[in-house]
């Protein structure tokens, strides 16, 4: 009976101790994004306004140390020009045809499953409010993605996108002090992408002869806005 009774005192002190090392929450906002290559063969264009929620989750190792881990759903995108046309671009349920033209203009409506991973730095609570600053990865796993160019609209392109794609982040914000361990957030961050998001080739001039497949990678700032626990 005594060790059980121990046992269980234990386990409640484990949890009380965990409870104070680990805060989370739920947030939603709105993302800016655009593309950008390493080749002339294309031009990156618009900027696409998206959305971006999900939950986050603080493991504190210090006062002013944590280590960060969300999941989100991510809307990116971006839009691009290219200029001697491109080959084979596929979609899910319509036929393209085989070439597409010279100065066919894409533009990406793509979801995302992305999961930051990084590092947060936080200062001492002034008045009301905590400031921090973050920095890490963002792996993202590709959901529905669509297209729309020429006179096909909304096309579902999954073959033409990278299942897998990366980003480094860094950013910002502050922590508002409600109500106990009740807090709103406001954070901006910028995500830079690290790996090519998709799979298109395009001509090397507009004759149409030779192909090539560009890097090209999706970049957001997001800005977002949650309430944590």
């Amino acid at each position: 009976m005594k060790k059980n009774l121990v046992v269980i005192v234990f386990l409640v002190l484990s949890l009380n101790i965990f409870a104070q090392k680990v805060s989370g929450g739920l947030f939603g906002g709105t993302t800016l994004s655009w593309l950008s290559t390493d080749s002339k063969m294309l031009d990156p264009q618009e900027i696409k306004f998206g959305y971006t929620y999900g939950a986050v989750l603080d493991l504190n190792l210090t006062d002013n140390f944590a280590f960060t881990l969300g999941v989100r759903l991510n809307n990116t995108g971006g839009s691009a020009n290219y200029p001697n046309g491109l080959y084979k671009f596929e979609a899910e349920e319509t036929v393209i045809p085989e070439q597409l033209p010279t100065n066919t203009k894409i533009k990406y409506n793509l979801n995302y499953l992305a999961i930051p991973v990084g590092i947060k730095g936080k200062t001492n609570e002034i008045g009301y409010l905590k400031y921090y600053l973050t920095a890490g990865a963002t792996p993202m796993l590709r959901a529905k993605s669509k297209a729309s160019f020429g006179i096909y609209e909304n096309e579902i392109v999954n073959k033409e996108i990278n299942l897998f794609n990366l980003g480094w982040n860094i950013g910002g914000g502050a922590e508002y002090s409600l109500v106990g361990n009740t807090r709103l957030m406001l954070e901006i961050v910028y995500m830079g992408g690290l790996l090519d998001f998709d799979k298109t080739e395009i001509f090397t001039e507009p004759a149409q002869i030779n192909v090539i497949k560009p890097k090209t990678v999706i970049n957001d700032v997001h800005l977002k806005l949650g309430i944590l626990f």
